[in-house]
Protein backbone atom coordinates (compact mmCIF):
# COMPACT_ATOMS: atom_id res chain seq x y z
CA UNK A 1 0.00 0.00 0.00
CA UNK A 2 1.71 3.46 -0.77
CA UNK A 3 0.37 6.79 0.16
CA UNK A 4 -0.50 9.20 -2.44
CA UNK A 5 -1.04 12.91 -2.02
CA UNK A 6 -2.03 15.81 -4.04
CA UNK A 7 0.57 18.43 -4.25
CA UNK A 8 -0.98 21.76 -5.23
CA UNK A 9 2.91 22.82 -6.23
CA UNK A 10 2.71 20.13 -8.89
CA UNK A 11 -1.04 20.34 -9.19
CA UNK A 12 -0.81 16.46 -8.91
CA UNK A 13 -1.17 13.23 -7.04
CA UNK A 14 2.01 11.98 -6.05
CA UNK A 15 3.61 9.28 -3.64
CA UNK A 16 4.79 10.29 -0.71
CA UNK A 17 7.98 10.18 -0.29
CA UNK A 18 9.76 12.60 3.07
CA UNK A 19 13.36 13.78 2.49
CA UNK A 20 14.40 11.38 5.59
CA UNK A 21 12.61 7.71 5.40
CA UNK A 22 9.86 7.79 8.10
CA UNK A 23 10.43 11.77 9.29
CA UNK A 24 8.13 13.97 8.74
CA UNK A 25 8.87 17.59 9.14
CA UNK A 26 4.86 19.04 8.68
CA UNK A 27 4.53 22.91 9.56
CA UNK A 28 0.94 24.36 9.18
CA UNK A 29 0.02 27.98 9.51
CA UNK A 30 -1.96 29.21 12.30
CA UNK A 31 -4.26 31.67 13.44
CA UNK A 32 -4.13 35.24 13.87
CA UNK A 33 -5.69 35.65 16.87
CA UNK A 34 -7.77 38.85 17.15
CA UNK A 35 -11.17 37.33 17.62
CA UNK A 36 -12.65 34.04 18.52
CA UNK A 37 -12.11 31.28 15.80
CA UNK A 38 -14.68 30.29 13.02
CA UNK A 39 -15.58 27.15 12.15
CA UNK A 40 -13.33 27.90 9.15
CA UNK A 41 -10.67 27.82 11.59
CA UNK A 42 -12.00 24.03 12.38
CA UNK A 43 -12.47 22.82 9.12
CA UNK A 44 -8.63 23.39 8.74
CA UNK A 45 -7.14 22.45 12.11
CA UNK A 46 -9.02 19.29 12.39
CA UNK A 47 -8.47 18.51 8.24
CA UNK A 48 -4.52 18.44 9.17
CA UNK A 49 -5.28 16.76 13.04
CA UNK A 50 -6.68 13.59 10.96
CA UNK A 51 -3.48 13.87 8.03
CA UNK A 52 -1.05 14.24 10.70
CA UNK A 53 -2.81 11.43 13.09
CA UNK A 54 -2.84 9.20 9.89
CA UNK A 55 0.71 9.36 9.16
CA UNK A 56 1.23 8.45 12.65
CA UNK A 57 -0.63 5.55 12.18
CA UNK A 58 0.89 4.67 9.07
CA UNK A 59 4.88 4.74 11.29
CA UNK A 60 5.34 8.26 10.52
CA UNK A 61 7.27 9.98 12.93
CA UNK A 62 5.71 13.71 12.70
CA UNK A 63 7.18 16.60 13.52
CA UNK A 64 4.33 19.27 13.46
CA UNK A 65 4.19 22.88 13.68
CA UNK A 66 1.89 25.48 13.78
CA UNK A 67 2.55 29.34 14.76
CA UNK A 68 0.36 31.74 16.75
CA UNK A 69 0.50 35.32 14.91
CA UNK A 70 0.12 37.16 17.95
CA UNK A 71 0.97 40.96 16.66
CA UNK A 72 -0.40 41.67 12.98
CA UNK A 73 -2.63 44.80 11.66
CA UNK A 74 -6.12 43.12 12.76
CA UNK A 75 -4.82 42.54 16.37
CA UNK A 76 -3.76 46.00 16.55
CA UNK A 77 -6.76 47.25 14.94
CA UNK A 78 -9.09 45.53 16.62
CA UNK A 79 -7.36 45.95 20.31
CA UNK A 80 -8.02 49.76 18.90
CA UNK A 81 -11.91 49.05 18.70
CA UNK A 82 -12.09 47.41 22.10
CA UNK A 83 -9.53 49.93 23.88
CA UNK A 84 -7.42 46.93 25.11
CA UNK A 85 -4.03 46.32 25.20
CA UNK A 86 -2.99 44.69 21.96
CA UNK A 87 -0.84 42.15 23.74
CA UNK A 88 -3.68 41.15 26.40
CA UNK A 89 -5.68 41.23 23.27
CA UNK A 90 -3.91 38.79 21.64
CA UNK A 91 -3.29 36.00 24.70
CA UNK A 92 -7.22 35.95 25.40
CA UNK A 93 -7.57 34.91 21.82
CA UNK A 94 -4.55 32.52 21.84
CA UNK A 95 -6.37 30.78 24.48
CA UNK A 96 -9.46 30.94 23.04
CA UNK A 97 -8.25 28.81 20.09
CA UNK A 98 -6.22 26.65 22.13
CA UNK A 99 -9.43 25.99 24.03
CA UNK A 100 -11.51 25.48 20.83
CA UNK A 101 -9.09 23.20 19.73
CA UNK A 102 -8.95 20.59 22.62
CA UNK A 103 -12.98 20.29 22.72
CA UNK A 104 -12.78 19.61 18.80
CA UNK A 105 -9.89 16.84 20.15
CA UNK A 106 -7.18 18.48 17.85
CA UNK A 107 -3.72 17.25 19.15
CA UNK A 108 -1.50 20.30 20.89
CA UNK A 109 1.49 20.74 17.50
CA UNK A 110 4.75 19.21 19.27
CA UNK A 111 5.50 22.88 18.72
CA UNK A 112 3.58 26.45 18.76
CA UNK A 113 5.76 28.90 18.58
CA UNK A 114 4.64 32.58 18.88
CA UNK A 115 5.64 36.16 16.95
CA UNK A 116 6.26 38.13 20.15
CA UNK A 117 8.84 35.39 21.38
CA UNK A 118 10.74 35.26 18.47
CA UNK A 119 11.62 39.08 17.72
CA UNK A 120 15.64 38.96 17.45
CA UNK A 121 15.20 36.22 15.18
CA UNK A 122 13.14 37.63 12.85
CA UNK A 123 15.17 40.89 12.64
CA UNK A 124 17.73 38.30 11.77
CA UNK A 125 16.53 36.73 8.89
CA UNK A 126 15.19 39.92 7.51
CA UNK A 127 18.85 41.05 7.65
CA UNK A 128 19.92 38.05 5.85
CA UNK A 129 17.82 38.67 3.07
CA UNK A 130 19.26 41.92 2.71
CA UNK A 131 22.76 41.05 3.10
CA UNK A 132 22.12 38.59 0.49
CA UNK A 133 20.57 41.32 -1.83
CA UNK A 134 16.75 39.83 -2.49
CA UNK A 135 15.43 42.41 0.42
CA UNK A 136 16.09 46.32 0.20
CA UNK A 137 15.10 48.92 2.98
CA UNK A 138 13.06 52.05 2.04
CA UNK A 139 13.34 56.02 3.21
CA UNK A 140 9.96 54.86 5.04
CA UNK A 141 11.66 52.08 7.67
CA UNK A 142 9.63 49.18 5.66
CA UNK A 143 12.19 46.40 4.11
CA UNK A 144 10.64 44.10 1.21
CA UNK A 145 11.12 41.08 -0.22
CA UNK A 146 12.53 42.17 -4.12
CA UNK A 147 10.54 39.64 -6.30
CA UNK A 148 12.62 40.79 -8.91
CA UNK A 149 15.30 38.66 -8.22
CA UNK A 150 12.96 35.41 -8.52
CA UNK A 151 10.95 36.17 -11.63
CA UNK A 152 11.12 33.09 -12.36
CA UNK A 153 9.35 31.73 -9.68
CA UNK A 154 6.37 33.97 -9.08
CA UNK A 155 2.98 32.04 -9.43
CA UNK A 156 5.38 28.83 -8.66
CA UNK A 157 2.06 27.99 -6.43
CA UNK A 158 -0.79 29.39 -7.62
CA UNK A 159 -0.05 28.69 -10.90
CA UNK A 160 -0.84 32.04 -12.64
CA UNK A 161 1.01 34.46 -14.58
CA UNK A 162 3.10 37.37 -13.52
CA UNK A 163 0.26 39.71 -15.23
CA UNK A 164 -2.94 37.76 -13.65
CA UNK A 165 -1.40 38.87 -10.10
CA UNK A 166 -0.66 42.32 -11.17
CA UNK A 167 -3.89 42.52 -11.70
CA UNK A 168 -5.56 40.81 -8.98
CA UNK A 169 -2.88 42.19 -5.98
CA UNK A 170 -5.12 44.92 -5.27
CA UNK A 171 -6.62 42.94 -2.35
CA UNK A 172 -4.31 40.53 -1.11
CA UNK A 173 -0.73 42.60 -1.61
CA UNK A 174 -0.05 45.63 0.88
CA UNK A 175 -0.06 48.98 -1.82
CA UNK A 176 2.72 51.14 -0.67
CA UNK A 177 4.33 53.99 -2.77
CA UNK A 178 7.76 53.28 -1.42
CA UNK A 179 8.10 49.29 -3.22
CA UNK A 180 10.39 48.90 -6.25
CA UNK A 181 7.35 46.62 -7.61
CA UNK A 182 3.94 45.90 -7.42
CA UNK A 183 4.24 42.25 -6.04
CA UNK A 184 6.70 42.70 -3.79
CA UNK A 185 5.89 41.98 -0.63
CA UNK A 186 6.73 43.35 3.20
CA UNK A 187 9.27 41.66 5.47
CA UNK A 188 9.47 44.53 8.48
CA UNK A 189 7.08 47.02 8.44
CA UNK A 190 7.82 50.64 9.83
CA UNK A 191 5.36 51.92 12.83
CA UNK A 192 4.64 54.60 14.32
CA UNK A 193 6.08 55.17 18.01
CA UNK A 194 2.40 54.51 19.37
CA UNK A 195 2.01 51.08 17.65
CA UNK A 196 3.42 47.77 18.90
CA UNK A 197 6.52 47.37 17.86
CA UNK A 198 9.81 46.45 17.81
CA UNK A 199 13.70 48.44 17.36
CA UNK A 200 15.57 46.84 14.74
CA UNK A 201 18.43 48.21 12.32
CA UNK A 202 15.49 49.61 10.18
CA UNK A 203 13.69 51.54 13.03
CA UNK A 204 10.86 50.73 14.65
CA UNK A 205 8.29 48.37 13.90
CA UNK A 206 7.14 44.82 13.31
CA UNK A 207 7.64 41.43 11.01
CA UNK A 208 5.41 41.05 7.85
CA UNK A 209 2.90 38.07 8.41
CA UNK A 210 4.85 36.46 5.93
CA UNK A 211 8.52 36.07 7.19
CA UNK A 212 7.10 34.78 10.54
CA UNK A 213 6.38 31.46 8.93
CA UNK A 214 9.07 31.41 6.92
CA UNK A 215 11.53 31.54 9.99
CA UNK A 216 9.42 29.60 12.51
CA UNK A 217 9.22 26.36 10.19
CA UNK A 218 12.99 26.53 9.39
CA UNK A 219 13.79 27.03 12.78
CA UNK A 220 11.70 23.99 14.59
CA UNK A 221 11.01 21.98 11.32
CA UNK A 222 13.37 22.12 8.59
CA UNK A 223 15.20 24.33 5.87
CA UNK A 224 13.05 21.70 3.61
CA UNK A 225 9.85 20.45 4.85
CA UNK A 226 8.25 17.78 3.95
CA UNK A 227 4.87 19.01 4.21
CA UNK A 228 3.33 22.45 4.07
CA UNK A 229 -0.17 22.99 4.75
CA UNK A 230 -3.24 25.65 5.23
CA UNK A 231 -6.47 26.57 3.52
CA UNK A 232 -6.62 27.53 -0.03
CA UNK A 233 -6.47 31.15 0.62
CA UNK A 234 -2.96 31.17 1.61
CA UNK A 235 -2.04 29.90 -1.58
CA UNK A 236 -1.17 33.18 -2.42
CA UNK A 237 0.10 35.46 -1.69
CA UNK A 238 0.98 33.77 2.01
CA UNK A 239 2.48 30.85 0.67
CA UNK A 240 4.11 31.79 -2.30
CA UNK A 241 6.19 34.75 -0.76
CA UNK A 242 7.25 31.84 2.08
CA UNK A 243 9.20 29.82 -0.53
CA UNK A 244 10.89 33.01 -2.38
CA UNK A 245 12.23 33.92 1.56
CA UNK A 246 13.21 30.95 2.77
CA UNK A 247 14.55 29.51 -0.43
CA UNK A 248 16.82 32.84 -0.70
CA UNK A 249 17.50 32.20 3.00
CA UNK A 250 18.73 28.69 3.26
CA UNK A 251 19.47 28.41 -0.54
CA UNK A 252 17.59 25.14 -0.30
CA UNK A 253 15.58 24.13 -3.12
CA UNK A 254 12.08 22.83 -2.64
CA UNK A 255 11.28 24.92 0.89
CA UNK A 256 8.40 22.10 0.99
CA UNK A 257 8.37 19.30 -0.86
CA UNK A 258 4.46 18.74 -0.47
CA UNK A 259 1.74 21.32 -0.63
CA UNK A 260 -1.50 20.62 0.82
CA UNK A 261 -4.64 22.82 1.12
CA UNK A 262 -7.71 22.43 2.71
CA UNK A 263 -10.79 23.55 0.50
CA UNK A 264 -13.22 26.30 2.14
CA UNK A 265 -16.07 25.68 4.44
CA UNK A 266 -18.85 28.00 2.99
CA UNK A 267 -22.47 29.28 3.76
CA UNK A 268 -25.10 29.91 0.83
CA UNK A 269 -21.97 28.73 -1.48
CA UNK A 270 -19.82 32.13 -0.11
CA UNK A 271 -16.51 31.19 1.45
CA UNK A 272 -16.82 31.63 5.28
CA UNK A 273 -14.73 34.85 6.43
CA UNK A 274 -14.13 37.52 9.28
CA UNK A 275 -13.49 39.99 6.30
CA UNK A 276 -16.80 39.27 4.89
CA UNK A 277 -19.12 38.94 7.77
CA UNK A 278 -20.68 35.60 7.18
CA UNK A 279 -19.23 33.65 9.79
CA UNK A 280 -19.63 31.52 13.43
CA UNK A 281 -17.24 31.14 15.78
CA UNK A 282 -16.77 27.53 17.08
CA UNK A 283 -18.20 28.41 20.37
CA UNK A 284 -21.44 29.80 18.73
CA UNK A 285 -21.78 26.05 16.97
CA UNK A 286 -20.66 24.42 19.94
CA UNK A 287 -23.25 26.00 21.95
CA UNK A 288 -25.97 23.70 19.28
CA UNK A 289 -23.83 20.86 18.99
CA UNK A 290 -21.82 18.25 20.29
CA UNK A 291 -18.00 18.33 19.44
CA UNK A 292 -18.01 15.06 17.95
CA UNK A 293 -20.70 16.04 15.60
CA UNK A 294 -19.33 18.71 14.47
CA UNK A 295 -15.51 17.01 13.69
CA UNK A 296 -17.84 14.56 12.20
CA UNK A 297 -19.20 17.11 10.01
CA UNK A 298 -15.86 18.42 8.80
CA UNK A 299 -14.09 14.50 8.62
CA UNK A 300 -17.12 13.32 6.27
CA UNK A 301 -15.94 15.39 3.72
CA UNK A 302 -12.50 14.94 1.97
CA UNK A 303 -10.15 17.53 2.90
CA UNK A 304 -9.86 19.20 -0.30
CA UNK A 305 -13.55 19.41 -0.98
CA UNK A 306 -15.57 22.64 0.00
CA UNK A 307 -18.12 21.92 2.62
CA UNK A 308 -21.18 24.18 2.85
CA UNK A 309 -22.51 24.65 6.22
CA UNK A 310 -26.02 24.73 7.63
CA UNK A 311 -27.84 23.69 10.65
CA UNK A 312 -29.33 20.79 8.51
CA UNK A 313 -26.22 19.53 7.82
CA UNK A 314 -24.86 19.43 11.12
CA UNK A 315 -27.94 17.60 12.30
CA UNK A 316 -27.95 15.25 9.41
CA UNK A 317 -23.95 14.51 10.59
CA UNK A 318 -24.89 14.21 14.06
CA UNK A 319 -27.44 11.52 12.87
CA UNK A 320 -25.04 9.69 10.91
CA UNK A 321 -22.65 9.79 13.63
CA UNK A 322 -25.24 8.28 15.94
CA UNK A 323 -25.53 4.95 13.96
CA UNK A 324 -21.90 4.15 14.22
CA UNK A 325 -22.10 4.90 17.97
CA UNK A 326 -25.22 2.89 18.31
CA UNK A 327 -23.17 0.31 16.69
CA UNK A 328 -20.28 0.37 19.61
CA UNK A 329 -23.01 0.66 22.15
CA UNK A 330 -24.59 -2.46 20.39
CA UNK A 331 -21.30 -4.19 20.50
CA UNK A 332 -20.90 -3.70 24.16
CA UNK A 333 -24.30 -4.92 25.27
CA UNK A 334 -23.60 -7.88 23.38
CA UNK A 335 -20.10 -8.16 25.26
CA UNK A 336 -21.94 -8.21 28.59
CA UNK A 337 -23.63 -11.74 27.53
CA UNK A 338 -20.99 -13.05 25.58
CA UNK A 339 -19.74 -16.71 26.58
CA UNK A 340 -15.85 -17.02 26.43
CA UNK A 341 -15.94 -19.36 23.68
CA UNK A 342 -18.36 -17.91 21.20
CA UNK A 343 -17.46 -18.49 17.76
CA UNK A 344 -16.15 -15.96 15.49
CA UNK A 345 -18.65 -15.69 12.93
CA UNK A 346 -16.28 -14.53 10.25
CA UNK A 347 -15.67 -11.53 12.41
CA UNK A 348 -12.06 -11.46 12.40
CA UNK A 349 -11.64 -11.33 8.19
CA UNK A 350 -14.21 -8.54 8.68
CA UNK A 351 -11.91 -6.60 10.59
CA UNK A 352 -8.79 -7.28 8.54
CA UNK A 353 -11.04 -6.89 4.79
CA UNK A 354 -12.19 -3.33 6.68
CA UNK A 355 -8.60 -2.08 7.86
CA UNK A 356 -7.20 -2.75 4.42
CA UNK A 357 -10.53 -0.95 3.18
CA UNK A 358 -9.58 1.83 5.26
CA UNK A 359 -5.91 2.58 4.49
CA UNK A 360 -6.65 2.16 1.17
CA UNK A 361 -9.11 5.41 1.32
CA UNK A 362 -6.61 6.89 3.55
CA UNK A 363 -4.03 6.09 1.05
CA UNK A 364 -5.85 7.64 -1.31
CA UNK A 365 -5.02 11.44 -0.51
CA UNK A 366 -7.05 10.98 2.65
CA UNK A 367 -10.34 10.09 1.33
CA UNK A 368 -11.80 10.46 4.74
CA UNK A 369 -14.94 11.00 2.58
CA UNK A 370 -14.59 6.67 1.60
CA UNK A 371 -13.16 5.68 4.65
CA UNK A 372 -16.40 6.87 6.96
CA UNK A 373 -18.19 5.17 4.21
CA UNK A 374 -16.59 1.98 4.58
CA UNK A 375 -17.35 1.99 8.52
CA UNK A 376 -21.03 2.39 7.31
CA UNK A 377 -20.77 -0.88 5.81
CA UNK A 378 -18.97 -2.40 8.55
CA UNK A 379 -21.20 -1.26 11.08
CA UNK A 380 -24.12 -2.56 9.25
CA UNK A 381 -22.59 -6.11 9.13
CA UNK A 382 -21.53 -5.82 12.41
CA UNK A 383 -25.25 -5.14 13.79
CA UNK A 384 -26.60 -8.23 11.86
CA UNK A 385 -24.00 -10.71 13.58
CA UNK A 386 -24.62 -9.60 16.97
CA UNK A 387 -28.51 -9.73 16.52
CA UNK A 388 -28.31 -13.13 14.42
CA UNK A 389 -25.01 -15.17 15.57
CA UNK A 390 -24.53 -14.24 18.77
CA UNK A 391 -20.38 -13.77 18.79
CA UNK A 392 -18.33 -14.93 21.49
CA UNK A 393 -16.26 -12.07 23.72
CA UNK A 394 -13.28 -12.32 22.01
CA UNK A 395 -14.56 -11.35 18.90
CA UNK A 396 -16.62 -8.82 20.06
CA UNK A 397 -13.78 -7.13 22.19
CA UNK A 398 -11.73 -7.48 18.43
CA UNK A 399 -14.57 -5.58 17.38
CA UNK A 400 -14.06 -2.21 19.68
CA UNK A 401 -10.52 -2.53 19.53
CA UNK A 402 -10.49 -1.72 15.67
CA UNK A 403 -13.12 0.66 16.50
CA UNK A 404 -10.31 2.64 18.70
CA UNK A 405 -7.84 2.10 16.24
CA UNK A 406 -9.49 4.31 13.89
CA UNK A 407 -11.00 6.90 16.20
CA UNK A 408 -7.48 7.15 17.02
CA UNK A 409 -7.19 8.89 13.50
CA UNK A 410 -10.36 10.56 12.47
CA UNK A 411 -11.24 11.50 16.02
CA UNK A 412 -14.95 10.74 15.63
CA UNK A 413 -16.23 8.01 17.45
CA UNK A 414 -15.68 9.57 21.34
CA UNK A 415 -18.84 9.52 23.54
CA UNK A 416 -19.41 13.20 23.90
CA UNK A 417 -18.99 14.00 27.69
CA UNK A 418 -22.16 15.90 27.88
CA UNK A 419 -25.29 17.04 24.91
CA UNK A 420 -25.11 19.69 23.45
CA UNK A 421 -28.73 20.79 22.06
CA UNK A 422 -28.78 19.05 18.77
CA UNK A 423 -28.19 15.92 21.33
CA UNK A 424 -31.04 16.50 23.09
CA UNK A 425 -34.06 15.56 20.77
CA UNK A 426 -36.95 18.70 21.43
CA UNK A 427 -35.77 18.97 24.72
CA UNK A 428 -35.28 15.48 25.84
CA UNK A 429 -32.18 14.70 27.55
CA UNK A 430 -31.26 10.78 28.51
CA UNK A 431 -32.78 11.18 31.59
CA UNK A 432 -35.85 12.22 30.06
CA UNK A 433 -35.87 9.47 27.87
CA UNK A 434 -35.09 6.81 30.95
CA UNK A 435 -37.89 8.31 33.06
CA UNK A 436 -40.33 8.26 29.88
CA UNK A 437 -39.45 4.54 29.35
CA UNK A 438 -39.67 4.20 32.69
CA UNK A 439 -43.44 5.35 32.37
CA UNK A 440 -44.45 3.07 29.70
CA UNK A 441 -43.29 -0.03 30.99
CA UNK A 442 -45.39 0.74 33.69
CA UNK A 443 -48.37 1.36 31.92
CA UNK A 444 -47.24 -1.98 30.20
CA UNK A 445 -47.43 -3.42 33.48
CA UNK A 446 -50.61 -2.49 34.44
CA UNK A 447 -52.10 -3.61 30.64
CA UNK A 448 -52.96 0.55 30.00
CA UNK A 449 -51.79 -0.52 25.69
CA UNK A 450 -53.17 2.75 24.87
CA UNK A 451 -50.71 4.58 27.20
CA UNK A 452 -48.35 2.53 26.75
CA UNK A 453 -48.58 3.51 22.57
CA UNK A 454 -49.04 6.52 23.32
CA UNK A 455 -45.50 7.16 25.34
CA UNK A 456 -44.07 4.86 22.14
CA UNK A 457 -45.19 7.23 19.78
CA UNK A 458 -44.36 10.67 21.49
CA UNK A 459 -40.83 9.51 21.72
CA UNK A 460 -40.75 8.39 17.99
CA UNK A 461 -41.57 11.68 17.14
CA UNK A 462 -38.88 13.36 19.26
CA UNK A 463 -36.29 11.07 17.35
CA UNK A 464 -36.24 8.41 19.54
CA UNK A 465 -37.00 4.83 18.60
CA UNK A 466 -37.77 2.04 21.27
CA UNK A 467 -37.26 -1.72 20.72
CA UNK A 468 -38.61 -4.23 23.20
CA UNK A 469 -36.05 -7.36 22.93
CA UNK A 470 -36.31 -10.58 24.77
CA UNK A 471 -32.89 -9.18 26.85
CA UNK A 472 -34.47 -5.84 28.20
CA UNK A 473 -35.75 -2.55 26.11
CA UNK A 474 -32.98 -0.88 24.23
CA UNK A 475 -33.44 2.67 22.76
CA UNK A 476 -31.69 5.14 20.18
CA UNK A 477 -31.98 8.42 18.46
CA UNK A 478 -33.00 8.16 15.01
Amino acid sequence: MTLNVYNTLTRSIEEFIPFHGKKVNMYVCGPTVYDHCHLGHARSYVSFDVIRKYLIYRGYDVNYISNITDVDDKVINRARETGEDPFVLSRKFTESFIEDMETLSVLAPDTQPKVTEHIPEIIETVGTLIENGTAYVTHKGNVYYDLTKSMDKIGILSHQTVEGLMEGSGNRIDVENDKSYQLDFVLWKSASENEPGWESPWGWGRPGWHIECSFMSMKYGSEQLDIHGGGMDLIFPHHEAEIHQSESCSGEHPFSKYWLHNGFLTIHKEKMSKSLGNFFTIKEVLSKFSPGTIRFFIVYTQYRSTIDFSEETLKEAGRARKRLLNTISNVKHALKKAHEDGNDNGLTDLISETRDAFINSMDDDFNTREAIGNLFVFSRKINSIITSEKPGRLSLEKILEFYSEINEVLGILTEDEKPASEDVANGLSEEDITEMIGLREKAREEKDWAKSDAIRDNLKEKGIFIEDRKDGIRWKRM
